[in-house]
């Protein structure tokens, strides 16, 4: 029996008091919204456009059609979670748990077995980079991470640990690598992440754009979100010399004028064509700084 596709709403507009933990759902619009305007929310997917308008402390969602063929979305944030996994699921059912509900999909996402590798076709590549990076270069390992009623172990050279036992930045990559694994990530997925440079190692970041360059050429559409020089940086490399990356990178800077202004955003191929970056800047300070306190204690002596 044929099955109707999803409507767009229900897959990309859930609950957004869990999501977002509201009390009121107007607490999601700017300071120096004008009292009483709505705030309206267009978003466009495979030439089908939702308008979503929320008011009154009320959601409205116009313009609903059915979408074929919505792929998975997987939302990483940049706290740990690989290392609470256990238990996690059915603490929050039972609300004890203070976490918005990307947390709950994401203990969903971690919790299915992994897959054969015949079933792996067009990220096993990325897989075995991953795999590299955790063992340090060993693939000797059949399986580098495994979980047994919800609780992670991972099988490095050394021998077998308890995933309390590894570094945050490790468990950050292992979390991908067990999502690409299961197949809760896949090369028609959208992923999410949050700073994937929190916790982890800088000589690991080389390696962990190439991960997602990789992921992003098979056909993964990925968003990042980051701070971070050298990870920004190593991107923007990838895009001016493409050197055998089919990745198409994009990079957005958002700012506000004021407090109370709404976000501007503005794009570019290379980041050299963000006129507002932040994380430029203040690489640029740092060095005028260093230059001048360098200057200053030649002067002294």
């Amino acid at each position: 029996m044929n099955q109707d596709p999803p409507l767009y709403s229900d897959m990309y507009f859930p609950n957004f008091y869990d999501i977002f933990r509201l009390n009121k759902i107007t607490e999601i619009i700017r300071f120096g919204h004008l009292p009483g305007e709505a705030a309206k929310i267009d978003l466009i997917y495979a030439d089908t456009k939702v308008e979503v308008t929320i008011d009154k402390d009320k959601k409205e969602i116009g313009n609903v059609e059915p979408v074929p063929g919505i792929p998975s979305l997987i939302y990483l944030p940049s706290q740990k979670f690989l290392s609470i996994n256990e238990g996690f699921i059915a603490a929050y059912y039972k609300r004890e748990l203070a976490y918005d509900e990307t947390y709950y999909n994401l203990a969903l996402a971690l919790n299915a077995l992994p897959l054969r590798k015949d079933k792996l076709a067009g990220i096993w590549e990325p897989l075995e980079l991953l795999k590299k990076i955790i063992t340090s270069g060993n693939t000797e390992t059949a399986e580098v991470l495994t979980q047994k009623d919800g609780r992670f172990h991972f099988h490095l050279p050394e021998g077998e640990l308890d995933v309390s036992l590894v570094a945050e930045g490790y468990r950050k990559i292992a979390t991908l690598y067990y999502l690409l694994r299961n197949g809760s990530l896949t090369k028609e997925s959208i992923l999410f992440w949050d700073e994937p440079e929190a916790n982890l190692n800088p000589r690991l970041i080389a390696d962990m754009v190439k991960v997602l360059l990789m992921l992003a050429s098979a056909g993964m559409q990925i968003f990042v979100a980051t701070h971070d020089y050298l990870f920004s940086h190593e991107l923007s490399l990838s895009a001016e010399y493409p050197s055998g990356n089919t990745a198409d990178i994009r990079f957005f800077a958002l700012h506000k004028q004021d407090r109370t202004a709404g976000v501007s955003v503005e794009y570019g191929q290379i980041l050299p064509e963000i006129r507002h970056n932040p994380i430029l800047e203040e690489f640029a300070a740092h060095y005028d700084r260093e230059s001048e306190l360098f200057y200053r204690s030649g002067e002294s002596l």
